[in-house]
């Protein structure tokens, strides 16, 4: 029996076109064995969106709306969680390395596994202080804004404060509710994760410490970083999986 050229041609294509779909398959299973896509897609917006607001403070300093904004938020009466506020400012400078300090011992003590996601974590601070020292903005002033209530002395941005305490709260609830939190008390521990970041946002504002973008660049750059940690597998696997 004779074989045509044309049935050659169409089966080569076939052959192609499988071995094709074969090696795309391949590499999506390694890719989703060493990450977490969906993670990796989180941790690249926010570190464009982290980038990008980077590039307006540098281009803009000062920013109108972004005054606004703060005026607006020193101009709300916060009831019950205004009194949180001091709590956020007290955390600062050494005494926040102390709790980084205290959660690695906790970490060490009761889930040792997590080890390398709690160190990789804290590298935020590396962030922090490379990126501070790089965008030199002035903080608010009593001109600008409804009040200043605290004179930190280093560079307005991004806020340090609130990098730290998504970190802190991220990693409490990965190396320590994961391995103590039934699975059902984890929406609750994550929801209460997000208000604390959420208080400790609005202080940062309402105290004249920080503009707005400052925090949200904050909150960006901690998000990015520890997506992209939690996304590598050899890093988070012995934590998340249960």
């Amino acid at each position: 029996m004779m074989i045509s050229p044309s049935n050659r041609v169409v089966t080569g294509i076939g052959s192609v076109d499988r071995t094709a779909a074969v090696g795309a398959r391949e590499v999506s299973w390694t890719a989703s064995r060493r990450f977490r896509v969906p993670l990796l897609i989180v941790a690249a917006i926010a570190g464009l969106g982290a980038a990008g607001l980077t590039a307006l403070v540098v281009a803009h300093p000062f920013m109108e709306w972004d005054a606004g904004i703060e005026r607006a938020v020193q101009a709300f009466n916060w009831g019950p969680l205004a009194a949180t506020f001091p709590i956020f400012s007290w955390i600062g400078d050494i005494k926040g390395a102390g709790i980084d300090a205290a959660l690695l011992v906790l970490i060490l003590l009761f889930n040792r596994p997590a080890w390398r996601l709690a160190v990789a974590g804290a590298a935020t601070g590396v962030l922090y202080t490379v990126i501070a020292h790089i965008v030199l903005r002035p903080r608010p002033n009593v001109g600008q804004v409804l009040q200043v209530l605290e004179h930190p002395g280093a560079s307005s941005f991004p806020s340090g404060h609130t990098i730290f305490i998504v970190t802190i709260c991220t990693l409490l609830v990965l190396c320590l509710g994961y391995r103590f939190l039934p699975r059902r008390a984890m929406p609750i521990a994550w929801t209460i994760a997000a208000l604390i970041v959420f208080a400790g946002a609005i202080s940062r504002i309402y105290v004249g410490a920080h503009w707005p973008t400052d925090v949200f660049a904050g909150f960006l750059i901690a998000v990015a970083w520890l997506a992209l940690i939690v996304s590598i597998r050899p890093i988070s696997d012995r934590v998340l999986v249960r």
